[in-house]
């Protein structure tokens, strides 16, 4: 009797394509959707990045002719005094040569001193201003400052008095932009008015204004302003 034999087994189906890549394909598929997302937000950016632009010109436009972010500092009480120094210079000898020599020099300086005592008051009023569909915020501002100054002690800077030039003595104040400034600044020192000029004489500051005290008298007692 004849044997049957079994059939051969069926050879193993291979998986397709996306099965086996799948983790690929699927990955690929999400950096192309957002590199596609990434047009419209770049579209949006740049009209972001110009509104902005345009809406900074007009409110530089607006507050051109008001003045900038005011900071005021002061007032100081400036007093300029003389000194000597040595100074090596040189010079030219009996012989016609010249020759290094160490010689005696005046210069002058500027001391300060703070009020004892500062009040100070203002009474601001906010304006809205508008370009366009663009709005600025400007302000007005009536500013006082008060206070007293003592007699100034040069002791602890070493300062000779009888070096002091009280008729050159001014008061000075820093302020970031004197557009701002609407009316004239005055001082009134211990009753006497002093128109305060552009230009401030504060180290470090070039923009404010500063009155000349233009008294030969030294302060001896307390002074009001």
């Amino acid at each position: 009797m004849a044997e049957i034999q079994a059939p051969p087994p069926l050879p193993k189906s291979q998986p397709s394509f996306g099965r086996r890549h799948s983790t690929i394909i699927k990955l690929l598929g999400v950096g192309a959707l957002v590199l596609v997302l990434l047009i419209p937000l770049m579209m949006i950016t740049g009209v972001l990045s110009d509104r902005l632009a345009r809406r900074n010109e007009a409110v530089a436009d607006i507050t051109s002719s008001w003045g900038k972010e005011q900071n005021v500092i002061g007032p100081v009480l400036g007093i300029p005094y003389q000194y000597k120094f040595k100074a090596v210079k040189e010079m030219p000898a009996p012989d016609g040569r010249m020759e290094r020599r160490e010689v005696e020099e005046t210069a002058t300086g500027s001391a300060y001193f703070l009020p004892e005592t500062l009040n100070i008051t203002a009474d601001v009023q906010t304006q809205m201003l508008h370009r366009g569909i663009y709005n600025a915020a400007v302000f007005r501002a009536q500013l006082t400052l008060s206070g007293k100054f003592v007699p100034p002690d040069f002791g602890p800077l070493k300062i000779d008095v009888k070096d002091v030039q009280w008729k050159d003595a001014f008061v000075t104040i820093a302020v970031n932009d004197l557009r701002g400034t609407r009316e004239a600044i005055v001082l009134d020192w211990g009753g006497t008015k002093h128109p305060l000029l552009p230009g401030s004489q504060l180290p470090g500051y070039t923009t404010g204004a500063t009155a000349s005290l233009g008294s030969d008298k030294p302060i001896a007692t307390e002074v009001q302003f």
